[in-house]
């Protein structure tokens, strides 16, 4: 029984996970959420043969936070899809043990039928 509350707390944070992940990637590539900013680059000046050339770093800046909320969502996606996969096989073998324990009670019954009917 211990096992089954276990599996099913399991199965239930992996999934909750899961939808975590997803939702956060969904609203923050559709521009519902902004992205978290972590990093901030400063603008760029870089020397050419025709002089020196600004660079604004804000379109890089979003596509380095975008790589990296991506990287943690992916990386959380994987841990909740391991969380639910334990949560499964533990109610797995929790269903396979209660199983063999009805066909043990089941065939001592048989037998104890049989010594009766002797």
């Amino acid at each position: 029984m211990h096992h089954k509350i276990v599996g099913y707390l399991l199965l239930f944070v992996g999934l909750a996970t899961l939808f975590f992940a997803f939702t956060g990637m969904y609203q923050t590539f559709v521009n519902k959420k902004p992205v978290v900013q972590v990093l901030q680059l400063k603008p760029l000046s870089v020397n050419t043969q025709y002089g020196a050339v600004q660079i604004q770093p804000d379109a890089i800046n979003q596509i380095l936070n975008l790589t990296l909320f991506a990287l943690f969502m992916i990386f959380l996606v994987g841990l909740g899809g391991k969380v639910a996969a334990l949560g499964n096989q533990l109610l797995k073998t929790e269903r396979l043990c209660e199983t063999l324990q009805n066909l043990k009670r089941e065939e001592i019954l048989a037998q104890e039928e049989r010594i009766t009917k002797l």
